[in-house]
């Protein structure tokens, strides 16, 4: 009986080392909470876009993007996103 119950706690110690490596080494792209739309897929074009809060030059395959209006706008990081949202409120840019 203390064999199974044994191989049983290394079960469980083994599946929860499993997925602590695996969020480690493959960490989430989306967030289900973020207003987001998405974090562009792998094989999107390399081409450069720029974030239009801070300026940065970055590729579509790395930036996040959203649909502001009738344009998808990009942004290199979620921050970026936040600000530029809350800088626009006042001026009647609408999601």
């Amino acid at each position: 009986m203390r064999i199974i119950f044994r191989l049983f706690l290394l079960f469980i110690l083994g599946l929860l080392l499993y997925r602590i490596i695996r969020k480690a080494l493959f960490p989430s792209r989306s967030s289900r909470n973020s207003k987001i739309l998405f974090k562009n897929k792998p094989n999107s074009i390399n081409e450069m876009v720029q974030d239009p809060q801070c300026g940065l030059y970055i590729t579509k395959k790395e930036a996040y993007a959203d649909k502001i209006g009738t344009k998808l706008v990009y942004f290199c990081s979620k921050e970026c996103y936040q600000k530029y949202l809350q800088d626009n409120q006042n001026k009647g840019v609408k999601k």
